[in-house]
């Protein structure tokens, strides 16, 4: 029992010592104050890491979303609280840690009802792409499709008129499955070859 003490108490030493940080979970409501202290935090098989904001307070809120077992989002609100024109930036990265997961597709919104903003995302990691939501209008150039992604730093700067309101940002993300082919299958697929393979011959 002692042996097995002194081997736990090693190991948790070890791991403060060599600076390991354990994961922390994205809670339902936080703040950008909160995630920037954090620096990363976990949302099942989803890590959000902070790299950076531009005119983004402490206090403004952020929302971690599950809506369900294939998506993942992050909203922002609380940023535009005047009528002067106002601009701000965020760069974060998300990452799936789970091999049997990837990002399929990727969402951008803006809740700006009557307009008066614009909303653009540079994309990179395993994919490099741009989203634009202009006046808070979904459309073909704010969403991508047909992605195959564990890794996308995502730089994105959001503007409004004076006047205008932008009551929130978000980005969702779809995950899908990777298809790993059963022995079965795989079976089957090298008789297959091996046939092909005889017929070549005999035809020489």
């Amino acid at each position: 029992m002692r042996k097995v003490l002194a081997a736990t108490l090693a190991a948790c030493t070890f791991a403060f010592a060599s600076g390991a940080a354990l994961a922390v979970e994205c809670l339902p409501v936080t703040t950008i104050g909160a995630w920037d202290d954090l620096g990363s935090c976990t949302q099942g098989d989803k890590t959000w890491t902070l790299n950076s904001t531009d005119n983004l307070a402490d206090g403004v809120t952020v929302f971690f979303i599950n809506p369900s077992a294939n998506s993942h989002g992050m909203v922002l609100a609380g940023f535009d609280s005047g009528d002067a024109a106002g601009s701000w930036a965020i760069d974060y990265t998300i990452t799936v840690t789970d091999p049997n997961f990837f990002i399929s597709a990727m969402f951008a919104e803006a809740d700006n009802p009557g307009g008066g903003s614009l909303l653009n995302k540079d994309v990179t990691g395993d994919e490099i792409f741009s989203l634009v939501v202009n006046n808070g209008t979904p459309n073909a150039g704010s969403f991508r499709l047909g992605l195959d992604a564990t890794t996308l730093n995502v730089n994105e700067t959001f503007s409004v008129l004076a006047g205008a309101d932008l009551n929130s940002v978000s980005d969702t993300f779809r995950q899908s499955e990777r298809v790993v082919p059963e022995p079965a299958t795989l079976a089957l697929l090298g008789l297959g070859l091996l046939a092909a393979g005889a017929v070549r011959r005999r035809r020489s």
